[in-house]
């Protein structure tokens, strides 16, 4: 399988289908969670896939302002607050990283069924059946060779566009 053609960042139209020099018909899917982004390509030339995990890391400790209640004083004693002055605490600091790697399959289960794409131009089986999926999110299944999988989605707009992109010209 491919990469995506577009990357998360850049300026297209998501889930529209749009003319592409190289695809002719193609749509772009972008799915944002806390710990991924997933971002695909979607033409009759062929599906691509990339899959960016975001972690981070302790890098280092820093300090922040933080109140700590001592019970000196009530409300309306010192400052007019239940506590006593201004003191810090060690805070981790996170550097956010990304991995981006490229699946070797994807399945996608539509109307009961299970089908997986690879690589390649899209079957006119598999185009059929993309053209005529159901106007809701299509549950998708991303396998790498290591036997590694993640299970997420394809958005129901983007699903609408491949009415257009997979429909037989």
């Amino acid at each position: 399988m491919l990469p995506a053609s577009v990357s998360a960042n850049d300026n297209v139209a998501w889930s529209k289908v749009v003319e592409n020099p190289f695809d002719g018909k193609i749509t772009y899917d972008r799915n944002y969670k806390a710990d991924f982004v997933l971002v695909s390509s979607w033409s009759k030339n062929g599906i691509g896939v990339t899959y960016t995990q975001v972690r981070a890391a302790v890098i280092g400790y820093g300090y922040s302002p933080s109140y700590h209640r001592r019970g000196f004083g009530g409300f309306g004693g010192f400052g007019g607050f239940d506590g006593f002055g201004e003191f810090f605490d060690n805070e981790p600091v996170y550097q956010r990283f990304f991995i981006e790697n490229v699946p070797d399959s994807i399945h996608l289960a539509i109307n009961g069924k299970v089908y997986t794409y690879q690589n390649g131009p899209v079957s006119s089986e598999l185009a059929a059946v993309l053209a005529s999926a159901p106007l809701e999110n299509v549950k998708i299944r991303l396998v790498w060779e290591d036997g590694r999988t993640k299970d997420t989605e394809i958005g129901k707009d983007t699903v609408r566009a491949w009415r257009a992109v997979f429909s037989p010209s």
